[in-house]
């Protein structure tokens, strides 16, 4: 483990026709060192892992490392947590609790699971939680006093969050900046990644079905917002170095192996080809050691 180390590319062997090491610049001094191994796991985060990837380049490998068919750092997809929905309930009053967010829960995808039946493609799941919270303090003097030492509760109100599908697409992609570089003279990474018609078809299916749920639950004052916010400001980003069988729709084989350079492994959220309706960490976890137990057994048969 190495401190302050900014990944800058992987070291391609011309001859020996694989990866040899990494090249990595200090964060602090910005001095440049090579270190060497037989294998390199690539697992800087989803877009970072492209950007080292894309920055790899070769007489070989002159678009990115193992880019042979020009993939690299398409397909990216994401989470799409735009849609938020809120309501009261005037119920149930005898009850407190302590925290700010006492429970939490989450709403597993429901629509198009085993049939398509809406105007958009896969699906989305929900957060949901609720919560009583204190009025603002009020007043002057004693009031104030009394307000801070007895505090009035709100009534219950309810939340539910989005976290939708996106459809990964050949046009949503990262690439090299070809002019402008971080301080440590890596080229930033240009993004061109945008929600479609199918984002918003089903965003407006969760406004209309949560909104139906918490009406029938006894909810009242049912508010939803749609932040708007860009694609990227919050979490799970994946794609750009996808798995698939055949070299030429694909950078990565089963065993997330780049299909032109077998000693360098990606097993991030970068290896994606769709992103689910679930928090994908665990899913990476078992890729990485999937990944490493079929790398020990190949680096045992002298095969990497």
């Amino acid at each position: 483990m190495i401190a302050h180390a900014i990944v800058h590319s992987v070291i391609y062997d011309e001859k020996k026709g694989k990866a040899a090491g990494v090249r990595v610049i200090n964060a602090k001094t910005k001095e440049t060192t090579e270190y060497y191994a037989r294998i390199i796991f690539v697992n800087a985060s989803a877009m970072a892992t492209n950007q080292i990837l894309l920055n790899s380049v070769s007489s070989r490998f002159p678009q990115g490392l193992g880019n042979d068919n020009g993939l690299l750092g398409k397909f990216i997809a994401f989470h799409n947590y735009r849609g938020k929905i809120m309501a009261e309930y005037d119920g149930l009053l005898q009850y407190t609790t302590d925290g700010r967010r006492p429970i939490s829960g989450y709403i597993p995808r429901f629509r198009n699971v085993y049939r398509q039946e809406t105007d958009f493609l896969r699906g989305y799941a929900a957060t949901l939680s609720g919560v009583r919270r204190e009025e603002p303090a009020s007043g002057w003097g004693a009031a104030l006093k009394e307000s801070v030492l007895q505090p009035r509760l709100e009534p219950w109100k309810i939340y539910s969050g989005f976290m939708g599908e996106t459809i990964p697409k050949e046009i949503s992609r990262v690439s090299l900046h070809t002019e402008k570089k971080d301080q440590w003279g890596i080229p930033l990474l240009n993004f061109n990644v945008d929600y479609d018609e199918n984002d918003e078809k089903m965003l407006q299916d969760f406004f209309e079905q949560m909104s139906e749920m918490f009406d029938k639950a006894g909810f009242k004052n049912i508010k939803t917002r749609d932040t708007k916010q860009a694609p990227g400001l919050d979490i799970h980003e994946m794609g750009g170095v996808r798995m698939g069988k055949d070299p030429k729709t694909s950078l990565l084989n089963k065993w997330n192996q780049l299909h032109q350079c077998k000693n360098v492994f990606v097993t991030d959220g970068a290896c994606m080809t769709s992103t689910s309706t679930q928090n994908p960490s665990l899913t990476y976890m078992a890729f990485t050691a999937r990944a490493c137990d079929y790398a020990v057994k190949e680096l045992k048969s002298m095969n990497l």
